[in-house]
């Protein structure tokens, strides 16, 4: 007896989302000698095919001529036709090899198709062959979350060429961070802010901004969510024993490890189709110990030897940031998520799937692998059709139908058979 199945198949689905999308970065770049940066194209899967999580892979290997000395700064970057987008911020270890699994999801849009990216360390050579072995791995894991990220809309950023003085009363941090007004889908279901916030900078008033706790405010419409910005787990960091001064706190972050990502939801302060007015106060705060406060130089204050920075131990206070809005929506290709749940139908035949629908309607079809690769396409406008599946081979695959009532996409598990 044939037995017709919706196609809202669960055990098929757990079985195809089981497959994991691996895509290569760099393996080993050079970053030595001075070299701080490369830019590499990759391909990832297209934004319509839905992922639980990517997860960035960072590793740090040691180059035949030597590490560099100190905690750097680096990055890992989105270049797009106009902007560039950090989604990830690593400081590097002192001295020896460490490797990181930094979620990305929220930038899941930027990760499609073909993205380049750009890898990067602040730090200069003191020898030809000095620096960083760099390997960047993305995965994509399966998954049906409820929602998905569908759009990254840059607040405020600077990088590490352009720094935001912090305490300079001539040129006020908050200057850097103007209020932003943004229009918000009604189709949006869900709306989170997310930044990478860094302080540094070391022998100032309260040992900002590398070395003091400062409790900093993104506001939505006038709801405030206040954050510390402040790692207290530094001497517990499992890229550990390292050079230097590693154990010591900081102000988001922790030499040999990644900078967390500080995600809000400001979903209910959010108003949907229409604007929205995000700000971002950084406590206030002013420098006594720099060359900023004229009365320094007249009496300095305690803990003050020298009210000029310098290269050693007092060095400017300033702050690093990329701050973003993420909008998300429900997921587009939950199993079954016709406008009309229930009028196709399948089953599996030799060589590939026998498709029935109960109601006359043209529909667009394609078959893809995890990649977004098309191997099969056309249209379907009688009460069957049979697709064939043969001479693929065996592996994940989508199937995804659409028309003007709607789009849908379930995994397909293909035995070759």
């Amino acid at each position: 007896m044939q037995v017709w199945r919706l196609l809202i198949v669960l055990a098929l689905s757990e079985s195809v989302l089981a497959q994991v999308v691996e895509v290569p970065v760099v393996e080993q770049a050079p970053l030595v000698g001075g070299k701080q940066d490369t830019v590499v194209t990759v391909v990832c899967p297209p934004g319509s095919v839905v992922f639980q999580r990517v997860v960035l892979f960072y590793a740090l290997s040691r180059p035949p001529g030597g590490w560099d000395p100190w905690d750097r700064i680096a990055s890992v970057s989105v270049l797009t036709e106009t902007d560039t987008f950090e989604i990830a911020r690593i400081m590097t270890p002192y001295q020896r090899e460490c490797g990181w699994e930094i979620d990305v999801t929220p930038f899941r849009p930027l990760l499609a198709d073909t993205v380049r990216l750009r890898i990067f360390i602040l730090y200069w050579a003191q020898s030809p062959g000095q620096g960083y072995l760099v390997t960047v791995r993305l995965r994509f894991e399966p998954g049906m979350p409820p929602s998905v990220p569908y759009r990254v809309l840059k607040l405020w950023a600077n990088d590490v060429g352009r720094r935001w003085p912090y305490g300079n009363p001539k040129d006020p941090i908050d200057t850097y961070v103007p209020p932003r007004t943004l229009m918000v889908e009604e189709s949006a279901v869900a709306v989170r802010f997310v930044a990478l916030l860094t302080g540094h900078g070391q022998g100032n008033t309260d040992n900002a901004a590398e070395f003091s706790q400062k409790t900093h405010t993104v506001i939505v419409n006038g709801t405030e969510f206040p954050r510390l910005l402040w790692r207290s787990d530094c001497a517990r960091n499992p890229c550990s024993p390292q050079q230097g001064t590693w154990q010591y706190n900081r102000a988001g972050w922790c030499p040999g490890d990644y900078v967390r990502l500080w995600e809000e939801d400001v979903t209910a302060s959010i108003r949907p189709g229409d604007s929205n007015r995000i700000e971002f106060l950084f406590e206030p705060y002013i420098n006594y110990c720099s060359p900023w406060w004229d009365s320094c130089f007249v009496r300095r204050p305690p803990n003050c030897p020298d009210c000029n920075f310098n290269s050693t131990g007092h060095t400017m206070p300033w702050y690093l940031m990329s701050a973003y809005l993420v909008l998300y929506r429900q997921n587009p290709q939950g199993i079954g998520q016709f406008r009309e749940p229930g009028t196709i139908q399948w089953r599996w035949v030799p060589g590939g799937i026998l498709l029935r629908q109960q109601l006359s309607r043209g529909w667009f079809w394609e078959v893809l692998d995890v990649l977004g690769r098309r191997f099969r396409s056309g249209q379907w406008w009688d009460e069957q059709l049979e697709l064939s599946f043969a001479g693929l081979a065996p592996g994940a695959y989508l199937l995804r139908l659409w028309n003007a009532t709607g789009s849908w996409t379930a995994p397909v598990l293909w035995t070759g058979h």
